[in-house]
C-alpha cells in the first residue's frame, strides 16, 4: 500500500484539527502506520524496523477519532523515544518526557472537546503505560463511541457477557478485577473491571419450589 493511500484511510479516523501535525510526522519519518483489526489484548503497538521492514506502528481500528489518536501518539512515541535512546525503558522517564511533548500540539479545542482535553490533562500529569490504565479517561473516552460497549464493572452480578469470544458470568470483585466464570471451559478467570463487554443476559434466580 502507498504512504497516500495510507494518509487518506488516516484521516478518516482523526479529528479533523490534528490530521496537519500527523501528516507532517508521517512524510517527515520513516514509519509505516497500519489500521488494525480489533485485538482484545491492546490498542496498539510499535515494533522497530529491521533489515526487510520499515519502523511499523499499528492501532486498533474500532476505536472513536478521539482514542485512536491517543493511542497513536502513545505508539510514535515510542518510535521517537527509540530514535533518540536506544536503550530505555518501554514507559520510563524518557518515554513519558517525549510522549507529553508530542500532545502539546493536540491540547486545544480545534481537536479534543473540553471534557476530554480536562482528563487528558491530568492524564499527562504522570502519563501511565496504556490509556487503559487511567479507568478516567477511558470513562471519558467512551462517550464518544458510536456504539459503547459497557464496561464489566456496570454489570450485576451474576449477569452473563462475552468477552474474547468467550461465555461468563460475573462474579465478585478481587481490587481492580472480577471473579468470573467461564462457561465454555468451567474455569474461573480474573477479568479487568474496565474491560469492554458484551451482554448476553441476565442470570435467572432459582425459586425454592
Amino acid at each position: 500500500m502507498e504512504r497516500a493511500t495510507d494518509l487518506l484511510q488516516l484521516r478518516a479516523h482523526l479529528p479533523v484539527g490534528a490530521y496537519p501535525v500527523v501528516e507532517n510526522w508521517l512524510r517527515r519519518n520513516p514509519v509505516k502506520v497500519r489500521i488494525a483489526r480489533t485485538r482484545a489484548t491492546k490498542l496498539g503497538d510499535y515494533r522497530v524496523a529491521t533489515r526487510t521492514l520499515p519502523h511499523r506502528i499499528s492501532v486498533n481500528e474500532e476505536l472513536n477519532k478521539y482514542g485512536f489518536l491517543v493511542v497513536l501518539i502513545h505508539e510514535f512515541a515510542h518510535y521517537v523515544t527509540f530514535q533518540k535512546y536506544k536503550r530505555h525503558e518501554p514507559h520510563g522517564q524518557e518515554w513519558k518526557a517525549e510522549f507529553k511533548r508530542m500532545m502539546r500540539p493536540f491540547m486545544t479545542r480545534e481537536v479534543f472537546p473540553a471534557d476530554l482535553l480536562h482528563a487528558l490533562e491530568h492524564h499527562l500529569e504522570d502519563a501511565p503505560s496504556s490509556s487503559c490504565t487511567d479507568h478516567h479517561l477511558m470513562r471519558i473516552l467512551r462517550r464518544y463511541d458510536r456504539d459503547p460497549k459497557p464496561f464489566l464493572e456496570e454489570l450485576r452480578e451474576s449477569t452473563i457477557f462475552r468477552f474474547n469470544q468467550k461465555l461468563f458470568v460475573k462474579g465478585p470483585e478481587l481490587r481492580t478485577r472480577y471473579r468470573c466464570r467461564c462457561l465454555n471451559d468451567r474455569r474461573i478467570y480474573l477479568i479487568d473491571r474496565m474491560a469492554e463487554v458484551h451482554v448476553e443476559q441476565p442470570m435467572q434466580t432459582r425459586r425454592a419450589s
